[in-house]
């Protein structure tokens, strides 16, 4: 079973942001979200740091709502094309571990986030104490951390189980979900399509199956406040407030 660093680096991350369409209107729509979460810069030198950026969905729209942003994630090739995304914009690519946050990210911030399903991608529960400690350790009083993330506590059944992700002349992503009782197998099958023919590139990793109570408590335990929002289909998104204060 391959780590979930070593899937992306060999068989995903070439391909990662074909599987969400086009670039802008993925942006598009997490600017939209992120200011119907009450995320606004307040002042020019506002930080935000974006854990598991990915290619730069949040990272870009980050920086188009006014912040200077550092963008967190362990893959070189999706932080390479986040600075070619990013380009003319404040942004800053740190290659790490986000369970490293506290050491990453020296100084305070007003803002974190942490989207697009990177929680589950975690290798146990426990490390989501250790990111929000983190996070915590960094937020200025008053600091929100964002998180949005698949709620995979239930389990598809069958051919539901099969889902397609992207299909071009040149290009067809699907995968299917294998369950466990803590975590849920996920199988890539990618096809290539090259002069000679279509070639196969397939891996398997496990995702964790974080429900949003267990993932709320952890923040709580982590000195933040709560709150569920809404969010894109099948996304659960969580806001909380450092310090004990509550959301506006």
């Amino acid at each position: 079973m391959a780590s979930v660093r070593d899937h992306y680096d060999t068989v995903l991350s070439e391909h990662y942001s074909r599987m969400f369409g086009d670039f802008e209107a993925k942006v598009a729509e997490q600017h939209a979200l992120l200011e119907r979460l009450g995320v606004t810069a307040g002042h020019r030198a506002a930080t935000a740091m974006d854990l598991g950026c990915g290619s730069g969905f949040q990272s870009v729209a980050l920086a188009r709502l006014g912040f200077q942003v550092l963008a967190i994630d362990f893959s070189q090739r999706l932080l390479a094309e986040l600075r070619d995304r990013a380009c003319g914009l404040p942004v800053e690519a740190i290659a790490g571990d986000i369970r490293d946050v506290a050491k990453l990210v020296p100084t305070p911030v007003e803002l974190a986030v942490c989207m697009g399903d990177t929680l589950s991608h975690l290798e146990c529960e426990a490390d989501l104490t250790r990111v929000f400690d983190g996070v915590a350790a960094r937020l200025a009083a008053g600091g929100r951390l964002v998180l949005t993330f698949r709620d995979l506590s239930g389990e598809l059944h069958d051919l539901d189980r099969v889902i397609p992700l992207y299909a071009s002349d040149e290009l067809v992503m699907t995968c299917f979900l294998e369950y466990e009782p803590r975590t849920v197998k996920v199988h890539d099958l990618i096809w290539v399509r090259q002069q000679d023919g279509w070639r196969l590139r397939k891996g398997v990793y496990r995702k964790l199956r974080l429900a949003p109570e267990a993932v709320a408590m952890r923040l709580q335990q982590a000195g933040f406040t709560v709150e569920r929002h809404q969010a894109p289909a099948g996304m659960v998104a969580l806001v909380g407030v450092s310090g004990g204060q509550r959301l506006s």
